[in-house]
């Protein structure tokens, strides 16, 4: 207890932090996957020129949210394993199935 309050170290405030941002990128990254795809779906009527901005735009969002997603995944290991496993639990979110670790 520190002034009547309880200690909280700084590795439970970074895990606290580091798993909000991982919330947030996974609520993110969906939503900008099936807008993207929404837009460039030919059976979808939409004007040619805002079509293209709007997919412009869509696929700006789209990388932010993935590179933040990886990021939070990933953080400083770029081993190919690590890659691979990121890259199949990514497709899965994008596909709303579940990842199971135990397979």
């Amino acid at each position: 207890m520190v002034n009547g309050k309880p200690y909280i170290s700084d590795e439970q405030t970074i895990a606290e932090m580091d798993a909000k941002e991982m919330e947030e990128a996974l609520a993110e990254f969906p939503r900008h996957a099936k807008t993207f795809v929404l837009i460039n779906d030919p059976f979808v009527h939409m004007d040619v020129g805002r079509r293209g901005i709007e997919g412009w735009r869509a696929l700006e969002w789209l990388a932010l949210s993935e590179s933040q997603l990886n990021q939070a995944f990933c953080g400083n290991d770029r081993r190919p394993q690590t890659i691979r496993h990121y890259h199949r639990w990514k497709l899965k979110t994008i596909e709303g199935k579940r990842y199971r670790t135990d397979a």
